[in-house]
């Protein structure tokens, strides 16, 4: 199991976060992600793997398993299973 706990947003030059570039994942639930790809990356191994990418956040100091990541379209990650295209990644934090 990988665990994405933090991602990266491309941005326009105003600012505005326009799309998932890259995600910090690691396979320990318990700690801080240190391994980073890039989104396509991490969509092929969530297609090789399907089940195999969760998120994870952190609640009074205690890790928490968070929802499963879906592929939309070969192009998006989500973690809700609808067909929406458009990155989701719920509330994760930014680096």
């Amino acid at each position: 199991m990988v665990y994405v706990d933090k991602v990266h947003y491309a941005t326009d030059a105003r600012g505005n976060e326009l799309y998932i570039a890259s995600v910090k994942w690691t396979n320990s639930l318990h700690e801080d992600a240190v391994n980073q790809c890039n989104k396509k990356e991490m969509i092929d191994f969530i297609n090789a793997h399907p089940g195999g990418a969760k998120t994870k956040y952190r609640l009074y100091g205690t890790w928490r398993e968070g929802e499963e990541i879906h592929v939309v379209d070969n192009s998006y990650l989500r973690t809700d299973n609808n067909n929406t295209k458009a990155d989701n990644l719920g509330n994760l934090p930014r680096f």
